[in-house]
């Protein structure tokens, strides 16, 4: 009998189909080899699924909505499935995702629109209990992830390609060492890297020490990023790397009813986003500070009051001729700090005026379920310029620093363990300076809404892009 079935189809049929037997083959092999009471030195694996889905209301969200906009209203999910071997000398992983739109392929159609791809590849080889080399795809997450975040709200996700030498001891010192070269493709006589927005290479290392009531850590990162220029004829010169470096310390306090945190970083180097007029990146010199405390007088309620200061460069150009002080919070979940609705360090704001956030939080927790609500108070941490009035005096004015306000309301519930129902409002009443700096218009409503669905077998709450 002849077979009718599309090569494509039958393909990712057999792929499949031999993924699944593969893994069933794996869990197999693996208790044929492990008695019903394993100890740690025994292989074992073990099967991660998860899944994921937010529908999405957004009239407003990142910048400011125009006036008569209408609101954009969607669907998105991601599905993985990742499979981990642990044998007394290694650790082996992978997980595939795929992420997509609800309706983005017809549902008759070959399906070429979703975003199939590998999140995490990995093998970890264990020279000691305590030291140990991580090697591939991986997610880095550290210190709230301000810095180096693994960006779980995005439906893809953010994981490196690299090298992590891990030493772990909390008790005395922990210590994380990593390394990553980044190239388009095998090259033979060049190594231009053409991904924008991506470092070529990085090299970080993070100390950990853990005390009774408090938890210390420092960060020192190195980012190099491939220099371009692009001339008036679209002609594109690659020039050799350029490198900052991001150190901070970041300390956790808890004294039972009263905890804190407090972060510093600078920032210097080059900044090879922004040139000086020789067309050279300029000098870097910025900062981020953060300090924050929380009240619980009782369990089920918290309240926390902090600021974050994030240094930015003036538009008054006489004055940023040749140093750039934007800080760029770089890999971290940006999405978790200055606001739900995305108007600061997600995917924008580089290299602007920088913020001044300072905040009020107040969660409560009653059984199965969470609420909190966040007050932000945005300022501009350098001057915005005024245009019409520099234009009309002829020389440099700035408008107010006062940004607007943010109103997050957040509501989880934990349906069952391993699975949550995750939902929030924002609003945003913002200002003729933010409007400046982000578009759209202060007298339209801007607002954003959301309502998701997480599904993760091996966590007992699942919750996702918060700071609570």
């Amino acid at each position: 009998m002849k077979n009718n079935t599309p090569p494509l189809i039958r393909s990712i049929t057999l792929t499949l189909f031999s993924a699944v037997a593969l893994s069933l083959l794996c869990i197999m092999s693996a208790k044929a080899q492990t008695p019903a009471a394993t100890t740690p030195t025994e292989a074992s694996g073990t099967i991660n699924i998860q899944y994921m889905a937010r529908s999405e209301y957004r009239h407003g969200f990142q910048a400011l909505a125009d006036t008569n906009q209408k609101a954009g209203i969607f669907t998105s999910q991601r599905a993985r499935l990742g499979y981990q071997y642990n044998a007394k000398k290694f650790r082996l992983a992978a997980t595939v995702q795929d992420v997509r739109v609800w309706g983005s392929t017809n549902n008759l159609s070959v399906d070429s629109t979703g975003k199939l791809s590998l999140f995490e590849g990995w093998g970890e080889l264990l020279f000691t209990n305590k030291l140990s080399l991580k090697v591939g795809r991986q997610q880095l997450s550290y210190d709230d992830d301000r810095i180096l975040g693994s960006l779980d709200w995005a439906m893809q996700g953010r994981r490196h390609d690299l090298a992590l030498l891990k030493y772990v001891n909390d008790s005395v010192l922990t210590v994380h060492a990593g390394f990553a070269y980044n190239q388009d493709k095998e090259q033979s006589k060049s190594n231009i890297y053409n991904q924008k927005a991506n470092y070529k290479s990085m090299q970080f290392i993070w100390l950990f020490r853990q005390f009774k009531k408090a938890n210390i850590s420092a960060l020192f990162l190195n980012n190099g990023l491939q220099y371009t220029e692009t001339d008036t004829a679209g002609k594109v010169t690659y020039g050799a790397q350029y490198f900052s470096q991001t150190a901070g310390v970041r300390t956790s306090l808890n004294f039972g009813k009263i905890s804190s945190i407090i972060y510093v970083y600078y920032q210097l180097g080059k900044n090879a986003a922004v040139l000086k007029a020789d067309k050279r990146p300029k000098d870097l010199s910025a900062y981020d500070i953060s300090a924050e405390i929380t009240y619980k007088p009782i369990t089920q309620l918290g309240v926390t009051l902090g600021a974050e200061l994030l240094s930015g460069t003036s538009q008054d150009a006489s004055t940023s001729l040749t140093k750039s002080t934007s800080f760029s919070p770089l890999y971290g979940t940006n999405h978790r700090f200055n606001g739900y609705m995305d108007y600061f360090y997600v995917l924008n704001h580089a290299n602007s005026v920088g913020l001044n956030d300072i905040y009020l939080k107040v969660n409560t927790n009653f059984k199965k379920i969470t609420a909190s609500l966040n007050g932000h108070y945005f300022m501009a941490n350098a001057d915005i310029k005024d245009v019409a009035a520099t234009t009309n005096t002829g020389s440099f004015v700035a408008m107010p620093s006062y940004l607007g306000i943010e109103l997050d309301l957040t509501l989880t519930y934990n349906f069952t363990e391993g699975v949550g129902i995750q939902g929030g409002y924002s609003q945003m009443f913002g200002t003729e300076s933010l409007k400046a700096i982000r578009g759209g218009q202060v007298n339209a409503t801007s607002n954003w809404a959301y309502l998701m669905v997480l599904i993760r077998p091996n966590i007992k709450w699942p919750k996702t892009g918060l700071k609570l």
